[in-house]
Parts: structure tokens; C-alpha cells; sequence
């Protein structure tokens, strides 16, 4: 992604941005130095300023929404931090889940590697994670058989990697993810397999109710295709 395409460009206004990120591109700069959103919203805008709200992983694909203004900015911030901000994800995980469950675990991140684990409550400068999580289908890995299963998940904080290192940390780790515990062959999927599918808020001017979807991208479609024989 080199610019700002109008396809992936799902909602905009003076305010704010609602967009697609595909898997591969960073939200913001690294010491990679690699083209990332930041930087192709600054030029798609026509100024330096961009309200980064939330942000996904590098290959994590899906909905972000970014402020155009400082106030914009910091009223969606106010939403994200009260939980009125609702972000929804779609993951295809490495093993058997069924119906709905409640995830609480305690995450610790080390800055210097970008790695983070679930670690005892008492650990210093661990911070609580919560998920809601449901099992939308259960199904089988095309290649090694092994038992997988489509998961909706719904935020209620938002911790660096922390559906992965969560659902890792539940023996159920996203496949694609050699990084936490998935496994390093016959995958047929060449990254975690997570996707930002929904977003809803409230206009941060107006007030109005905001909600946008998006299901799979094309490689979750092929691989749906692949595991059911479609």
C-alpha cells in the first residue's frame, strides 16, 4: 500500500477517517523505517497532524478509525477509554471452542523485544485484559486435520497483542501466529489470522451513532474455501 486508496476508505468527513488497514502495513513508524498509515494519512490529508485512536498490528488487517482534529482525537480517545468505542474482531484459532466465554488474564510487555505474555495478577507492571469471546464455527484444518474454530471477539481493553497472547494463553492460539504458540508448519497461513471487523461510536461533533463491518479478506476467504471444501 503505497497511498490512501478510495476502496478501503469506508467513511469521511472534516472529523474523521473510518478505513480499512491491510495486513502488512504499520499504523504508525518503527525503527523499519517502513511506509506505514501515519505517514500516507499526512500526505492523503495535506497536513502533518493524524489523530492515531487505536491501533492494529502490523499484520492484523481491518477497520481503524483516525481523528482529522485535535478535538476529534480526544473525544474518540474519551470513547475508547469508557468502552464506548466497540471494536470487534474476527479470528481463526488452533483448536476446539465452543459458545461464549469470558477471558481475564494479566499481560506484561517487554518494550525492548515487542514480545508480551500472561503472567501472575501480582506481577509488577502487569495490566489486566479482559475479552469477550464467541465460537462462531468449528471446523478442520485442511492440510493436518487438526480441529480449528472462527471466534468473534469484542474488546473490553485494548493491551498490545492482546487477542493473540490472550488466546495463546487459552492453549488456542490464532493460526499464522509462530510468534505465540501456533504451530510453525503446515499453517497454509502466513499470518495470525486476525481481522478488525467491526467498529461502532458516536460521532464525536454530532453525536450521531456510527457503525461500520467488514468480514474476511481474501486470504481468510481462501482459507475458509480451502478447509470446507468450497
Amino acid at each position: 500500500m503505497s497511498n490512501i486508496k478510495p476502496e478501503d476508505i469506508l467513511f469521511e468527513d472534516q472529523h474523521l477517517l473510518v478505513l480499512s488497514k491491510p495486513a502488512g502495513l504499520l499504523s504508525q513508524g518503527d525503527s523499519s523505517g517502513d511506509t506505514n498509515l501515519v505517514d500516507l494519512l499526512r500526505v492523503y490529508f495535506g497536513r502533518n497532524y493524524v489523530g492515531l485512536i487505536h491501533r492494529l498490528d502490523r499484520n492484523t488487517s481491518g477497520l481503524m478509525v483516525v481523528a482529522k482534529r485535535s478535538k476529534s482525537a480526544e473525544r474518540l480517545s474519551e470513547q475508547l477509554q469508557n468502552g464506548t468505542l466497540v471494536r470487534k474482531y474476527h479470528a481463526i484459532l488452533f483448536g476446539t471452542l465452543t459458545g461464549d466465554q469470558h477471558w481475564e488474564h494479566y499481560l506484561l510487555k517487554n518494550e525492548k523485544t515487542n514480545e508480551v505474555r500472561a503472567v501472575s495478577a501480582s506481577t509488577q507492571g502487569a495490566k489486566k485484559s479482559v475479552l469477550n469471546v464467541k465460537a462462531l464455527q468449528n471446523f478442520m484444518h485442511p492440510q493436518s486435520g487438526d480441529p480449528l474454530t472462527l471466534a468473534l471477539f469484542e474488546l473490553e481493553t485494548g493491551r498490545s497483542h492482546q487477542i493473540r497472547v490472550q488466546s495463546a494463553a487459552s492453549k488456542l492460539p490464532l493460526i499464522g501466529d509462530t510468534k505465540y504458540g501456533a504451530a510453525k508448519s503446515s499453517t497454509l497461513f502466513n499470518r495470525p489470522a486476525l481481522h478488525s471487523s467491526y467498529l461502532s461510536f458516536e460521532h464525536p461533533m454530532s453525536g450521531e451513532s456510527l457503525t461500520f463491518e467488514q468480514r474476511y479478506p481474501s486470504d481468510m476467504l481462501d482459507f475458509f474455501r480451502l478447509s470446507l471444501n468450497m
